[in-house]
């Protein structure tokens, strides 16, 4: 699928978006997420017992909402299928030190080592479907 523009742009600036899942109940359960992009795909990686990989398990799509403008322009939201890996540390993945590094010693005054022991399930995120508004 071909990004278009106004995403790819989104996609490259933006540091989080919220990874909405559906739950048992069929209840959308979004959350905020950091991700990286690999070729068309998005990148999230997540702790293997959060509910998101229980939601993905039984359900393997997803949206992906960047926020909007303060006039609620701006928008993109990707929709996709996804595919759950275990036993990825996030660290060994490219690019994610780059964005990601100076928030993990910084902000959250923790250690990379912390991060990849606790978040080492890949979700990789195939786009199919595109909205922009």
């Amino acid at each position: 699928m071909e990004i278009p523009k106004e995403a790819q742009r989104r996609i490259a600036e933006d540091r989080v978006v919220w990874l909405t899942t559906v739950t048992d109940r069929g209840v959308p359960a979004p959350n905020p997420v950091w991700f990286v992009p690999e070729g068309e795909d998005l990148v999230v990686f997540t702790s293997p017992t959060s509910r998101r990989v229980h939601n993905l398990t039984q359900r393997p799509v997803a949206s992906l909402h960047f926020n909007s403008d303060a006039h609620g322009g701006d928008v993109v939201v990707i929709t996709g299928d996804v595919e759950i890996t275990h036993d990825q540390p996030p660290s060994a993945f490219p690019g994610y030190l780059a964005k990601y590094e100076a928030d993990i010693r910084g902000p959250l005054a923790t250690t990379v080592d912390a991060i990849d022991g606790t978040y080492h399930t890949q979700l990789r995120i195939h786009p199919r479907k595109i909205r922009l508004t």
